[in-house]
């Protein structure tokens, strides 16, 4: 079998294991979803008859294989709020607000910490050296709903140069200026936890990557410390940028329902967040396991990329 045809097993077992796990800790935890389904002022014959419709008296294996079975074939079921809408339908909705905040803010969040570390790694021990990295682990160290309700005040209530909320998102092919600027807010609030981490990551490889052979023999042959940092130095020192990106990827989803809640954003993290407290698990189930796939995605394409920026992995 290929690297590649292992990788992928590797992956789809480990979003196996988290919907299982997923699956017996919503069947572990407090609350009765065929009583949040028909009320809680209904009778005991009522909430019986919604759990036999619902399947929750049957074994926990029979219920997660009948689940991963429909999963498999595209169906996630209803939602047990809103009988009649399907969860692929609420997913759906949802998906696209989540997936433009995370890449947004990982866009930001490069863009931010790539040349700071490329100018800190120039002239390591510098005061501007000390100075980027102390203000990038103080943005580090607020939780991003602080750093959040930090932001909001001055970019958006006192100078006005950007929406607090992001209520009415419209699409990014609908609107893409508008997209952009509501998102905005929510995305450096989310990137700035970040940059400390690619910064301190990209600065220590870039200084050790300076002092191998073919970097001085670069500079005894003339090239600037411009190109020879730019050209020859950051590719080779991107590895560990691009595995820290792609771990960081599960910690931009935990984040992003906290920032989708603070500002109002119609996405993933908000709607799993109301499901867990209406007890609609086929909703949160469905989130946990795009939530899984988009992380073993997004690892996916870093190995990939190990590749292309240095061939010596092919081997």
């Amino acid at each position: 079998m290929s690297n590649v045809g292992r990788l992928v097993l590797r992956l789809a077992f480990v979003v196996f294991v988290v919907s299982l796990l997923s699956f017996w800790l919503l069947d572990a935890a407090p609350g009765d979803p065929a009583t949040a389904r028909v009320g809680v002022n209904a009778t005991p014959e009522v909430v019986a008859k919604a759990r036999a419709e619902l399947g929750l008296d049957d074994p926990f294996l029979v219920r997660y294989a009948r689940w991963a079975g429909d999963a498999l074939h595209g169906d996630l079921g209803e939602s047990y709020r809103t009988p009649g809408t399907t969860t692929w339908s609420l997913l759906a909705t949802a998906l696209p607000n989540t997936v433009l905040l995370l890449v947004y803010a990982q866009i930001l969040a490069l863009a931010i910490a790539v040349p700071l570390a490329v100018t800190a790694a120039r002239r390591p021990g510098s005061r501007w050296d000390r100075t980027t990295s102390a203000v990038a682990f103080g943005f580090f160290a607020l939780p991003a709903f602080v750093l959040g309700v930090y932001l909001s005040y001055f970019l958006a209530v006192r100078w006005g140069l950007l929406p607090a909320v992001a209520t009415d998102l419209p699409g990014v092919f609908e609107d893409p200026v508008e997209n952009v600027r509501q998102l905005a807010l929510p995305s450096l609030t989310l990137g700035l936890t970040l940059v400390a981490v690619y910064l301190r990551l990209l600065r220590s490889d870039l200084i050790s990557t300076l002092q191998q052979d073919y970097i001085l023999l670069a500079r005894a042959r003339g090239l600037s410390d411009r190109r020879i940092l730019w050209r020859h130095a950051l590719r080779p020192s991107s590895m560990t940028l691009l595995t820290a990106v792609g771990l960081n990827t599960g910690a931009l989803i935990g984040g992003a329902v906290i920032i989708e809640v603070l500002f109002a954003i119609n996405g993933m993290g908000r709607l799993t967040v109301n499901a867990v407290f209406a007890s609609d698990y086929p909703v949160v189930q469905g989130a946990v396991l795009l939530f899984s796939l988009a992380f073993v995605l997004a690892n996916f394409v870093v190995d990939v990329l190990y590749v292309a920026i240095d061939p010596r992995v092919r081997r």
